[in-house]
């Protein structure tokens, strides 16, 4: 009699667990809130994804960079989180189950379609919050994918040179 009361035990657990994580509630992307994830991309610090490269200002926050990289150009940029959206063939771009993305809507775009993209990768959460993040893709529409914090700028300033000199380092002489 025990057998039939633990298999109808291990059917009822395997029920439970196997609906829980099938689907979030909403506003949550595999038990992270959407909104956390959002926060710590604004918040992370530039020196996290600039893939070992020694940048300067690079303890700006993700945030704080693409607002200034944007001013003038931008009518909104309008952040969201969830799975990772820009990914590809590439393994290296197969992208992670939890992303934030910062759409940039232009004052001026070439078209319907022209709104540039941001996106930062995190890594496996601990206890349902965002672990640092760990990568950069962007697409501007122009370029297609791109992988690294400093091609997006540069591709940016060279179809918006308005604020380059915002944006760039300071030569060392000054």
């Amino acid at each position: 009699m025990r057998q039939p009361i633990a298999l109808g035990l291990i059917a009822v657990a395997a029920f439970l667990s196997g609906s829980a994580g099938a689907k979030d509630r909403p506003g949550y992307t595999k038990g992270v809130a959407d909104a956390a994830l959002i926060a710590a991309a604004r918040a992370t610090p530039l020196k996290l994804i600039d893939y070992d490269q020694v940048l300067c200002r690079n303890d700006r926050t993700i945030a704080a960079w693409l607002k200034d990289l944007t001013a003038g150009e931008a009518r909104a940029i309008v952040w969201t989180g969830g799975g990772c959206e820009l990914v590809d063939q590439n393994p290296i771009d197969s992208g992670s189950d939890w992303c934030a993305q910062a759409t940039i809507l232009l004052k001026h775009p070439k078209d319907r379609d022209d709104k540039p993209i941001v996106e930062i990768y995190f890594d496996k959460p601990s206890h349902g919050r965002p672990s640092l993040a760990y990568a950069f893709r962007a697409m501007t529409g122009d370029a297609g994918l791109e992988r690294s914090r400093q091609d997006f700028e540069t591709d940016w300033l060279a179809r918006f040179p308005a604020n380059a000199k915002k944006i760039q380092c300071p030569d060392a002489d000054q």
